[in-house]
């Protein structure tokens, strides 16, 4: 989801298998891979972050683009901020 802040490609099926790799990728990382120790003795918040970004950008990327609706609207918002600032 946060992807879709700052990319125009982005779309739902993107930010949904984010989402779902990221929760699975807490648990996994937790129970299996943490309890290794050592360098892999991390919060799980930071490997599940980047495994579901990374699903986030492939799954968007393989999926269609979204509407032109939603491209016009995210062009408008981020012309809006651009000004504000």
């Amino acid at each position: 989801m946060l992807l879709g802040l700052f990319w125009k490609r982005a779309n739902k099926w993107g930010a949904l298998a984010g989402m779902i790799s990221g929760a699975i990728m807490i648990f996994l990382w937790k129970y299996m891979v943490r309890p290794i120790g050592g360098g892999w003795n991390i919060y799980e918040l930071l490997p599940a972050f980047i495994v579901a970004i990374v699903v986030a950008i492939v799954v968007s990327l393989v999926t269609g683009k979204p509407d032109n609706s939603i491209v016009e609207t995210f062009d408008r918002v981020k012309a809006k901020t651009k000004a504000i600032k």
